[in-house]
């Protein structure tokens, strides 16, 4: 187990899973505490101190993202191979929400931690990458849902093809065809279901006095960063 999940966290992408998991449980577990109690204690307290600062550390791992989403701009790596033209549109906008979003995170983190450095309002520029975060969302989510639909629409075509059953090579390469986009298709409503976990705090934290209680906003959160590591952990 110990090697497995070394495996799994010398990928920066995926070690960003573990910590965003446990920054999310140990604030999701002092909301509860804090719900529990009716006030603050030692224990919450603490578990809110460590949870903020997973939450900053985790900002440096986004230094990078806005040259992966030049990246992606550049060569299409966003796209799927079977993608329709109006889902590679989507899937550009996609890039252009990210290269948005990477900026306006870099100065809210800067006005977080460094305030005296620059005159900025660290909470508006947090707002804005998240309004810039919730585009990507929103097309995300109905990028997937034409996706779904023409997997629906190959395995429909399969399943109705005419085929020799007493040819094994021809069953077999039907058969991993079907398990080909069954496995697609399971991955793209993890994805979906991820998308509508992250849409509600995207929202909350997009407005400047948020629309959800605290307890809620972790919570979904660490919903999120389970389902994630549990879809990329290795099988």
């Amino acid at each position: 187990m110990a090697e497995k999940i070394a495996a799994y966290a010398s990928s920066t992408y995926k070690a960003d899973k573990i910590s965003k998991s446990i920054g999310y449980g140990f604030a999701t577990l002092a909301r509860v505490i804090e719900l529990y109690q009716k006030k603050p204690t030692r224990h919450s307290v603490g578990l809110s101190a460590v949870a903020s600062q997973i939450s900053y550390a985790r900002y440096i791992t986004r230094f990078t993202g806005i040259f992966e989403s030049y990246e992606a701009l550049k060569n299409n790596s966003w796209v799927y191979p079977d993608d329709d033209p109006l889902v590679r549109k989507i899937v550009t906008a996609q890039v252009y929400s990210m290269l948005l979003y990477y900026p306006l995170e870099h100065v809210s983190f800067v006005g977080f931690v460094a305030p005296k450095w620059f005159n900025v309002d660290a909470m508006k520029f947090c707002r804005q990458s998240c309004m810039a975060w919730g585009a990507y969302i929103v097309l995300d989510l109905y990028a997937n849902h034409r996706r779904l639909n023409q997997l629906a629409q190959k395995e429909k075509a399969l399943a109705a093809k005419t085929i020799d059953e007493k040819d094994p090579e021809a069953i077999a390469e039907r058969d991993d065809a079907i398990a080909a986009i069954q496995k697609a298709r399971q991955n793209l409503v993890i994805n979906q279901w991820r998308n509508l976990l992250f849409l509600p705090n995207c929202i909350h934290w997009s407005t400047e006095n948020g629309i959800m209680p605290e307890v809620l906003v972790q919570f979904l959160g660490f919903a999120e960063a389970v389902l994630g590591v549990w879809q990329t952990w290795p099988q």
